[in-house]
C-alpha cells in the first residue's frame, strides 16, 4: 500500500487528497475481494456521471459539506453522514455546493463471487448495486481506522487493513439485511429471484403504457425500491428498459406485420411518429423504414436512454 498525497488545484478549502492503494487480495466467505485504494478528498464541484465495471464497488461516507448525488432519473441531498453506495454498472453522478463543497471518506474495491451456494449470507452484498441512507457511526469508525493505519504502516498493517475492510463488507451486509427485514409487507429490497416473473410481464404486455409507478404498484414496491430493483437486476434505469421492451416490439412489428409506420408508433404508445422514428433510430441505428427493408447496421445503436413521446 503506497500513500500518495496530491494538492486539490482550483478549491477554497485547505483540504488536500489523502490516496492510499491496495495490492493485497484476500477471501471472505465467497468473496474475492481486491481492494483499490482509499482516499480522503475534497469533491470537485461536479464529478459527471460515470459508471464502475462489473465487479467494482465505491462506498462513500461524507464527512462534511452538502452536495447531490444523481442516481438514474433520482437526486438524492448529500449531507454530513450520509453513506452511499454505488455498485456494478451504476450510472451516478456527484456535484458539490461551492459554499460548502463535500469532504468525503471513498473506498473503492472489487468484489468477485468465487462460486454461489444457496443461502450465502454475503450474495446481499454484491446483489446490492446502489444504497443510500445515514450511517450510525460503524461504517465511519472503520474507514477512519483504515486511513490512520495506512497514514502510519507498520509491519502488521497489510494484516490489519484486511481485517478492517472484512468488517466493512459484514457491517454493510448486515445494514442490508435489517432493512430488507423492516419491509414487513413487501419480499426484500433487490434480490433477484422473487419478482422476475412480474417484471418480465409487465415489460412484455403493458410497454404501451407501463409508468414507473404503476409497475411500482404491481411490484407492491416503492418507486425507489422498484428502481433499485431494475438496477440490480438488469442493470437499467425504468426508462431504459421500457425503451427497450417498445424497441423489442417495434421490429416483430415491422418484420411480421403490414402495418404502417404511422400505426406501429401508435401501438408502441408514441404519441407521433416522429418521436417514434426519432426513438427507433437512436436505438437501432437506422429509419423505421430502412429497418422493414433489411438495411441495418451491423451494431445497432441503443444508445438512447429515455422513451421518447411515452
Amino acid at each position: 500500500m503506497n500513500p500518495r498525497v496530491d494538492s486539490l488545484p482550483e478549491r477554497r478549502a485547505e483540504t488536500p487528497t489523502e490516496t492510499y492503494d491496495f495490492s493485497s487480495r484476500f477471501e471472505i466467505g465467497s468473496l474475492q475481494v481486491s481492494p483499490v485504494h482509499v482516499r480522503i478528498e475534497q469533491l470537485r464541484p461536479i464529478i459527471a456521471a460515470h459508471r464502475h465495471s462489473n465487479v467494482s464497488y465505491e462506498i462513500h461516507y461524507t464527512y462534511r459539506g452538502s452536495g447531490r448525488l444523481t442516481v438514474a432519473d433520482s437526486t438524492y441531498e448529500i449531507r454530513p453522514g450520509t453513506l452511499c453506495i454505488t455498485g456494478p454498472g451504476v450510472v451516478h453522478m456527484q456535484t458539490s455546493d461551492l459554499s460548502d463543497p463535500v469532504i468525503e471518506y471513498c473506498l473503492y474495491m472489487n468484489c468477485r463471487r468465487a462460486a454461489q451456494s444457496p443461502g450465502d449470507p454475503l450474495q446481499l452484498f454484491t446483489d446490492t448495486v446502489f444504497w443510500i441512507g445515514i450511517d450510525d457511526g460503524t461504517i465511519f469508525s472503520l474507514l477512519s481506522q483504515l486511513i490512520e493505519e495506512n497514514r502510519h504502516r507498520q509491519c502488521d498493517s497489510r494484516e490489519m487493513s484486511e481485517t478492517i475492510l472484512r468488517q466493512i463488507i459484514l457491517q454493510l451486509t448486515r445494514r442490508y439485511r435489517r432493512e430488507a427485514a423492516d419491509q414487513a409487507q413487501t419480499p426484500p429490497l433487490l434480490t433477484r429471484d422473487s419478482f422476475i416473473p412480474i417484471l418480465e410481464d409487465a415489460f412484455f404486455y403493458r410497454y404501451r403504457t407501463l409508468t414507473l409507478h404503476e409497475l411500482a404498484g404491481l411490484l407492491n414496491l416503492s418507486v425507489r425500491q422498484t428502481q433499485r430493483l431494475l438496477l440490480s437486476h438488469f442493470g437499467k434505469t425504468f426508462s431504459q428498459k421500457i425503451t427497450e421492451a417498445r424497441m423489442a416490439a417495434a421490429s416483430q412489428f415491422l418484420n411480421n406485420t403490414r402495418l404502417s409506420i404511422t400505426e406501429i408508433a401508435e401501438q408502441l404508445g408514441f404519441s407521433s411518429i416522429e418521436h417514434f422514428s426519432s426513438a427507433f433510430h437512436r436505438y437501432m441505428g437506422c429509419s423505421p423504414s430502412a429497418y422493414r427493408k433489411g438495411e441495418r447496421p451491423a451494431q445497432p445503436g441503443k444508445g438512447v436512454s429515455k422513451a421518447d413521446g411515452a
